[in-house]
């Protein structure tokens, strides 16, 4: 982050890998022509191909430098300063000029455009501007799209992006697209372990509902926290399906052994021991809160959020409705 912050750009740029040096030039033409307009010139710190490093068309300037050395006879010489002469000296040179070549230039600002095989130029370096933008789903997405649509919008096959945003990129689009079906996958399989545990009695509707009121206020929670989704944290909902249950399957399994139904003689014997067993969960999902690695401690906070909130529902949300149903069963009955 020190040296991002010292040379105003990220280190390592994103990558877009052609087949020959001449498409790789027309793809940065192209992202050169769009970072100057939004939404790319928020997003782009700059971009480098081999014509950055080599200038090109070296003979025609060559010839213009020749042009020039001829026409600074003695005598227009004698008119320059000391200081503007060994400017001009230090600009046309005083031997026979040549063209720069790839090998002419330091490693250091080849950095990226020289490949293991030894070929240059086909490659584009995008370096990103440094900040919290690219951390953004959305923006991260559009600064990706539009590197890929420039390279397809140069003739040939479609140059590739590669790089740590364009991963992360596809990793989103990979969780929005499956992430969702894996939850209900989840779900549909801990409603089905439930059905069979508690054999389709009374009790299995409740602690479904127990189970949905936990997730959602796991849910309410992420929204007045703030927490975004991403592919590091998402797991907490699939795997607070899974534990999260337990605790209401314990709660509803002891009632439905209580031959007299007393939902509070099933929290006095069987809610401790719930609740212990929730607090080493917690206790474990903790520790990575204390991780630097966002990643890790929005997982952690989920996964705490997750645990607190099934087992509210399992031991205060669920007896109290229990409860209140005996209550309305016997007003009705006398």
């Amino acid at each position: 982050r020190r040296m991002e912050a010292l040379l105003g750009t990220y280190i390592t740029p994103t990558i877009v890998m052609a087949d020959d040096p001449a498409q790789a030039e027309a793809i940065g033409q192209v992202l050169k022509a769009q970072d100057k307009r939004p939404p790319l010139d928020s997003l782009v710190a700059s971009i480098r191909t081999l014509e950055d490093v080599v200038p090109p068309n070296q003979p025609a300037k060559i010839a213009i430098a020749d042009q020039i050395r001829d026409d600074l006879t003695p005598r227009i010489r004698e008119l320059l300063t000391p200081s503007q002469r060994r400017s001009v000296d230090r600009l046309l040179g005083t031997g026979p000029l040549s063209a720069i070549t790839a090998s002419d230039v330091p490693d250091t600002l080849m950095s990226g455009l020289r490949e293991r095989d030894g070929s240059v130029g086909r490659t584009v370096l995008v370096y990103p501007r440094p900040g919290r933008t690219l951390w953004l789903g959305p923006q991260l997405a559009e600064f990706v799209g539009r590197l890929r649509a420039a390279a397809a919008s140069v003739p040939g096959r479609p140059a590739r992006v590669a790089g740590s945003h364009a991963l992360s990129a596809d990793i989103l689009d990979s969780v929005r697209r499956d992430g969702a079906l894996a939850s209900v996958v989840a779900f549909l399989g801990v409603v089905i372990a439930v059905l069979a545990l508690l054999r389709g009695r009374r009790s299995t509707t409740v602690v479904i509902g127990s189970l949905l009121l936990g997730v959602l206020w796991l849910a309410g929670a992420m929204m007045f926290l703030g927490v975004k989704i991403n592919f590091a944290n998402f797991i907490a909902y699939p795997i607070t399906f899974g534990i999260g249950v337990d605790y209401a399957v314990n709660m509803a399994s002891r009632w439905e052994l209580d031959r007299k139904h007393s939902i509070i003689d099933a929290i006095r014997t069987t809610g401790g021991a719930v609740t212990l067993c929730s607090m080493t969960t917690i206790i474990g999902y903790s520790s990575l809160l204390l991780a630097e690695n966002r990643a890790l401690f929005l997982f952690g906070l989920l996964a705490v959020l997750g645990e607190i909130a099934c087992l509210s529902t399992a031991i205060l949300v669920m007896p109290a409705f229990l409860a209140w149903v005996a209550g309305v069963r016997v007003r009705a009955e006398t």
